[in-house]
């Protein structure tokens, strides 16, 4: 079953000025293994498909000749091209959406796209890149999590408070139900169906300010939905660090990931 949750173009509109600071950075470690993986030598294109504020287009810059990327809020791009400006030439900027994805934009050697899979039409999406995609192009499905961490209990106590507040969206319902497709399991069903993962795992110091921008980062968090609820949420964090931080700093455990996959033929 292709489960598809309703496209909404401006959904991160009042998420962007919080996500660089609030959402966990991809391991620089992580992203030279992809690119080593996926065989980049500076003379191929790539495409990051739902960019957000541009990291990932920004962290492969200096692997390949070009980049496109692509979100349909306006207000990603601006910071996206703000952050690769004067640092990354080569990137090009577009407004757009996994639906727009069209011959139009020429071939590509890895499309990336970091936390953004589960708002597309995802059947559709691979069918799309797979049109695009050079022989021996791939598919990067980027994330990170923040792991539990027995040492450290405010993670747990930190992610069920979110959960808290966040449980009651309709988006995230469908996606935690145990009807929902994995990722992997759209992937099998593709012509990317040779399927790897690679994970980084870090630990490292958030403060006050950075957990706070997190949820400020999330739709399903966000003032339209929570109202002044967001604000209990936001003293409830304060606490949280009040209590179990260390002038205003914690640490945390970080897993960067991604799952990989290529055409089988060329596995």
């Amino acid at each position: 079953m292709n489960q598809i949750t309703p496209f909404v173009p401006d959904r991160f509109r009042n998420a962007a000025p919080h996500y660089l600071i609030g959402r966990p950075a991809y391991s620089p470690a992580l992203i030279r293994r992809v690119a080593q993986r996926a065989g980049l030598d500076g003379s191929q294109r790539l495409l990051d498909l739902g960019c957000g504020p541009g990291q990932l287009s920004l962290a492969f810059a200096s692997w390949v000749a070009s980049a496109v990327a692509i979100d349909p809020e306006p207000a990603m791009l601006e910071v996206a091209a703000q952050l690769g400006a004067g640092i990354a030439p080569n990137i090009d900027y577009r407004q757009g959406s996994s639906y727009d994805l069209s011959p139009d934009l020429g071939r590509f050697h890895l499309a990336v796209i970091g936390r953004a899979f589960h708002w597309m039409d995802r059947v559709d999406t691979l069918a799309r890149l797979d049109a695009l995609l050079d022989t021996r192009g791939a598919v990067a499905l980027f994330n990170t999590t923040h792991l539990d961490d027995p040492q450290r209990p405010w993670a747990a106590q930190y992610r069920d408070l979110l959960d808290r507040y966040a449980n009651t969206d309709a988006a995230r319902e469908m996606r935690r139900s145990a009807d929902y497709e994995s990722h992997t399991d759209v992937l099998a069903r593709s012509a990317f169906n040779a399927i790897e993962r690679i994970s980084v795992i870090e630990y490292r110091r958030v403060s006050a300010e950075q957990l706070k921008a997190r949820p400020l980062s999330m739709s399903s968090l966000s003032r339209e939905r929570l109202g002044d609820q967001l604000d209990v949420l936001l003293a409830d964090i304060d606490t949280l660090v009040a209590t179990q931080g260390s002038d205003g700093w914690l640490t945390e455990r970080i897993e960067s990931s991604v799952t990989f996959a290529t055409r089988t033929e060329l596995s």
